[in-house]
């Protein structure tokens, strides 16, 4: 019986965690397409989720479409803002960029992909410095 409770408890333990690995930041519905690593996924309402112990990664799903992207991404220390998705307008072309879940949490940069970085220099030489480039925001419900 003792070995049971034991082996049971380790269990919960190790769902509890493994919870905690994969929590939901939030959802949001983007009216447009766009880009996260390579992935082009379509307008739509997404669930933003961190994966890993360090939350490394996260993962963006439209259930129903089913699509779905993961990207790394780099932590930044809370700062004063609301929860929120942030683009990278270049062109007529989005790339997720950062997502924040309040301001008391921390919020998660993804880097810029080769396609964004080709575009950006694209559109840069035909515009100048400013080169079309611009932040978009959406809320985080």
């Amino acid at each position: 019986m003792k070995r049971n409770l034991i082996g049971i408890l380790a269990l919960v333990v190790l769902i509890s965690s493994t919870g905690a690995f994969a929590q939901s930041y939030a959802k949001a519905d983007v009216p447009f397409a766009f880009t996260v690593g390579s992935a082009q996924l379509p307008a739509g309402t997404y669930e933003v989720k961190a994966l890993g112990a360090g939350n490394s990664s996260i993962m963006i799903q439209n259930h129903d479409t089913n699509a779905a992207a993961m990207s790394n991404a780099g932590r930044e220390q809370p700062r004063s803002t609301r929860a929120k998705l942030v683009f990278h307008r270049v062109g007529n072309s989005y790339f997720l960029a950062e997502v924040w879940r309040s301001s008391s949490a921390e919020g998660m940069i993804l880097p810029a992909s080769k396609q964004e970085k080709d575009l950006a220099k694209e559109m840069q030489l035909a515009k100048g410095p400013s080169g079309g480039y611009e932040e978009v925001v959406i809320a985080l419900n």
